[in-house]
């Protein structure tokens, strides 16, 4: 008898703090709202767009919705990246500043992928939303106003994406779940901002996944042109900062160890013409005419890279998976592809998503073989 009043009390009491963290969560506005982070500020900088010449603006600012569900999406926005004087000043090749991103919203946001609540298949129907712009060409890695040849680019990523954070911190409290995602440029954003993300929510069950983002890079992009941004690294990972022989393998290595619990993926198609673009940016930055003369064997090497990556990452990390779709589409979350994609072993997209946010659902690797264009 007094074993059962215990477990009543427990009962109880285990009630009362999911009630609490249900209305804590349920903070965010019912309707999207659009948040300008004014006062806040990360090593001296404020949140801010690239500034570069020929904008109008270069205010940023972010958008959330509540949901009906006590789990969160928090999404980065993609548009490119620029890290020297040919890319970022002459012949940019990434958002400069922040588009009208809150005309494109609406309630149902039908037709936009992971964000469509009219969708039955959705597995983040009624889940809240936080939408990061992209305007600053460092991948949400930057902390840095750089100068290029007298032209001063503001590559204030990081200080943006630590913005948000700091609106996450006080306006929700554990939610259930949180998946962290992005497309392009953001996919590089979402899995540095990860570690910070699960340290904030610390009892949330939160995922990553990376679209669009198998991060094969040229040597000199690596040790020279990504300085310009100062990076920003989690330093109960990485003591020493960035280090230029850092690669996606061993990014997803070491936050997949330091977070054996949490799901973490990436998928891209096999040949991913934008993707190749960039890759052939960094092999031919000082000449903006062979930007896009893209030869087979670039191509070539971008996608056995990008594959012995992802495989290699998958055979080192036992709560990492990758999902590789034929052809040379670039992202899918935003994208009605998000339920169309089969491509991979046969297995749709949306159910591969699915799986993984449904512990412990069977969730397995998808699309290992050659693929044509």
């Amino acid at each position: 008898m007094k074993r059962f009043k215990i477990l009543k009390i427990c009962i109880i009491f285990l009630s009362f703090l999911l009630t609490v963290s249900i209305a804590l969560a349920g903070s965010l506005p019912d309707e999207w709202t659009e948040i300008n982070p004014v006062g806040f500020e990360f090593n001296g900088l404020t949140p801010a767009c690239s500034d570069a010449p020929g904008t109008t603006d270069d205010e940023f600012s972010f958008f959330v919705k509540g949901g009906k569900k006590n789990n969160i999406v928090v999404f980065f926005q993609g548009g490119g990246a620029c890290w020297d004087y040919m890319n970022c000043v002459a012949a940019p090749t990434y958002t400069q500043e922040q588009t009208e991103v809150l005309e494109q919203f609406s309630d149902d946001m039908e037709g936009y992928g992971l964000f469509d609540q009219t969708e039955k298949n959705n597995p983040f129907k009624d889940w809240g939303f936080v939408y990061i712009p992209y305007c600053t060409g460092d991948l949400f890695w930057g902390a840095n106003d750089a100068n290029y040849y007298g032209t001063t680019i503001k590559h204030r990523g990081f200080v943006n994406f630590q913005a948000v954070l700091n609106y996450l911190e006080n306006n929700t409290n554990y939610p259930g779940k949180v998946f962290v995602t992005g497309s392009s440029a953001g996919s590089y954003g979402a899995t540095l901002a990860f570690p910070y993300i699960k340290q904030s929510f610390k009892w949330s069950n939160v995922y990553l996944l990376g679209d669009a983002g198998a991060g094969v890079l040229s040597e000199t992009f690596a040790t020279e042109g990504i300085l310009n941004w100062n990076v920003q690294m989690p330093e109960w990972i990485f003591p020493d900062g960035y280090d230029p022989s850092l690669t996606m393998p061993v990014l997803y290595n070491a936050i997949a160890t330091e977070y054996p619990l949490s799901r973490l993926a990436q998928y891209t198609t096999a040949f991913d013409g934008t993707q190749i673009f960039f890759y052939n940016v960094m092999l031919n930055i000082n000449d903006p005419s062979e930007w896009y003369n893209i030869t087979p064997q670039v191509a070539g090497t971008w996608h056995y890279t990008m594959k012995n990556y992802a495989q290699y990452t998958a055979a080192t990390s036992s709560n990492y998976r990758y999902y590789i779709g034929a052809g040379q589409v670039h992202t899918i979350m935003m994208s009605p592809k998000f339920y169309t994609e089969d491509t991979a072993g046969g297995e749709p997209f949306v159910d591969w998503v699915s799986h993984m946010i449904q512990t412990p659902k069977k969730w397995e690797n998808a699309g290992d073989e050659n693929f044509i264009p």
